[in-house]
């Protein structure tokens, strides 16, 4: 395998996260639409504490990103601030693949949320294959909803 680093975008970033968006559009037959980069980083930046995203790098380019929403749930009588994380994308460069860069995203991930209030990571896998990848990193599934707990089970 081939060394990946993952590092956690900044707002400097914002170009390159949608960079890697769109070519993950484009490989689900997405057209292309002129400003779309810029409207993209414009929503991205005003979003962004609510919108954690990942970038891989191997071999000296971008090999790939996993785009999150955190949810926040509103205040509870005696339950401390909690919330949850839905993946929106995972996506790794055709070029990358089948070098650990989707499981590097997904491990930086969940050890970020270890550090945070989120308590579960939801996604949706759009396939068998993907369903499969994620078991092997600990999501569990009664079907394409899978989720990943990290709540105390006391």
């Amino acid at each position: 395998m081939a060394e990946v680093t993952i590092r956690r975008a900044s707002a400097d970033d914002a170009l390159v996260v949608a960079a890697l968006h769109l070519q993950f559009a484009r490989e689900l037959g997405m057209p292309s639409e002129p400003g779309y980069l810029d409207r993209f980083v414009d929503a991205w930046l005003a979003e962004r504490p609510d919108r954690p995203t990942w970038i891989a790098e191997s071999r000296g380019e971008h090999a790939g990103i996993l785009e999150t929403r955190r949810i926040r749930a509103l205040p509870w009588p005696g339950r401390k601030d909690v919330s949850w994380l839905h993946v929106g994308g995972l996506f790794v460069a055709p070029g990358c693949r089948d070098r650990g860069v989707g499981r590097a995203l997904t491990e930086a991930m969940i050890e970020w949320s270890r550090t945070t209030d989120v308590k579960w990571i939801r996604l949706n896998a759009p396939d068998d294959r993907a369903q499969e990848f994620y078991e092997r990193l600990g999501f569990s599934s009664p079907g394409r909803l899978m989720e990943f707990d990290l709540r105390d089970p006391q």
